[in-house]
C-alpha cells in the first residue's frame, strides 16, 4: 500500500451531537464563492479537471425540486468549508495533520485539492439552478468540525459522504416524482463522483473500497438535520427558506460491533411523548426499515438514555446504518416515512 500514515481500522460509529472543538468562520469561503469571478471559476474548474454543466436549463421546476436544489447547495457549502480547512491544515503541516513521507503529503494533498474544486462546482451548479428560477441562492454558514487530526478528518467525511450518497438517492427519486426529469441525469453523475472519493477515504482507513452491493438509502430531512450539527446556530442568513424538518439530536453512546448486541443511545426529552411508546428505527442498505423496541434506562435533566437490540447477523447490517427514534412501530415502507415519524434524529453508524 502506497500510505505511510497511520491508518484507521475497525467500526466508525458518529455522534451527532458530539462535542465540537474551535469554530472557524467559513462565510468567506476559497476561490471567490459563493459567487466566484469568471477567472476564479476558470481556476476552478481546471483544478476540478472538469466544467460546469453548460447544457440548457429545463424550462421548469417543481417546489419539491426546488427544495431538493436547496438541500444540495446547503450540503455542498457545508462540504466545501470542511476540505478548505483541511487542505489549509495540511499545508500548513498543523500538529495531526503531518505525514512521514513527502510522497504521501504531495499524493494526498493534490487530491484533497481535486476534490474540493469538484465540490466548488457542484455547490455553485445548485445555486445557479436556483437563481435561474429566480430563487434566492443558498449562503454559507461559520461551521465547527469535531476533529483535530488528519485520520479523525477522513472518518467524519467518510461518514457524512456516506449520508450524503443515501441523500441523493431520494433527491433523485423526489425529482422524478415531481416529474423535473431533465434533472436527474446530473444529481447521478454526482452520485457517481461522490462514490468515487468515497473509495478513496474507505482505502486510507484500511477497509476495502466498495461499501455495501446496494448503497444505503436516506431522506432529505436526516441529512438537513445531519448538516446543522457542523453550523453555528443563528449564523445561515437563510437556512429558514429550506422547507425541511429539524429533529432533535440521536447520540449514539455504544456504538455497536459486527455483531448482534444492544445498543445505548440518548436524546432529548420532548415531554409530549410516551416512553413506554418508543421504538428505534434502523435504515440499511435498501431493505426495509427495522424496528425494535427502546427501553428507557433513565431519563435525568431533560435527557432519555435509551437501549435497543442492534440485530446485525439476522440482517448483515454492514455499512451506513441511519438509527431514527419513533413513536410508532411503523411498519415503514421507506426511509422517507421513517422520517415522517422521527421525533430524534439522525443516529449515524458504520460497520466494515
Amino acid at each position: 500500500m502506497r500510505f505511510h500514515l497511520p491508518i484507521l481500522f475497525g467500526i466508525a460509529s458518529l455522534a451527532i451531537a458530539a462535542p465540537i472543538k474551535n469554530s472557524t468562520d467559513h462565510r468567506s469561503l476559497p476561490d471567490g464563492l459563493p459567487t466566484p469571478s469568471p477567472s476564479e471559476l476558470e481556476v476552478i474548474e481546471e483544478n476540478a479537471h472538469g466544467t460546469l454543466p453548460n447544457g440548457p436549463p429545463p424550462p421548469g421546476i417543481s417546489e419539491n425540486g426546488i427544495t431538493n436544489l436547496k438541500l444540495v447547495a446547503f450540503n455542498e457549502l457545508f462540504e466545501v468549508a470542511f476540505f478548505h480547512e483541511l487542505i489549509t491544515n495540511v499545508t500548513n503541516q498543523v500538529l495531526g495533520y503531518r505525514f512521514s513521507s513527502e510522497d504521501d503529503y504531495d499524493f494526498i494533498l493534490n487530491g484533497l485539492k481535486v476534490i474540493l474544486a469538484q465540490e466548488e462546482l457542484h455547490a455553485l451548479d445548485a445555486n445557479n439552478a436556483l437563481s435561474h428560477f429566480g430563487i434566492a441562492p443558498i449562503e454559507p454558514c461559520q461551521y465547527n468540525f469535531p476533529v483535530d487530526n488528519f485520520n479523525d478528518a477522513i472518518l467524519l467525511a467518510s461518514t457524512f459522504t456516506d449520508v450524503v450518497l443515501g441523500t441523493l438517492q431520494d433527491v433523485v427519486e423526489r425529482f422524478a416524482i415531481g416529474g423535473d426529469f431533465a434533472l436527474t441525469r446530473e444529481v447521478s453523475s454526482i452520485i457517481g463522483q461522490e462514490g468515487e472519493q468515497q473509495g478513496w477515504f474507505r482505502i486510507m482507513q484500511g477497509k476495502v473500497p466498495s461499501e455495501l452491493p446496494f448503497l444505503t438509502t436516506s431522506d432529505l430531512n436526516f441529512a438537513f438535520t445531519a448538516i446543522q450539527s457542523f453550523t453555528v446556530p443563528g449564523t445561515c442568513p437563510n437556512i429558514n427558506s429550506i422547507p425541511l424538518e429539524t429533529f432533535e439530536p440521536l447520540n449514539i453512546i455504544t456504538a455497536p460491533t459486527a455483531k448482534t448486541d444492544h445498543i445505548k443511545v440518548s436524546f432529548y426529552d420532548r415531554k409530549d411523548v410516551e416512553e413506554s411508546t418508543l421504538w428505534i428505527v434502523y435504515i440499511n442498505q435498501q431493505n426495509l426499515p427495522i424496528v425494535e423496541p427502546l427501553t428507557v434506562l433513565s431519563n435525568e435533566e431533560h435527557e432519555i438514555v435509551a437501549e435497543a437490540l442492534f440485530p446485525y447477523e439476522a440482517h448483515e447490517m454492514n455499512g451506513l446504518t441511519i438509527a431514527a427514534v419513533t413513536t410508532t412501530e411503523g411498519p415503514f415502507p421507506d426511509a422517507s416515512s421513517v422520517a415522517k415519524a422521527t421525533v430524534a434524529g439522525p443516529g449515524l453508524i458504520i460497520i466494515n
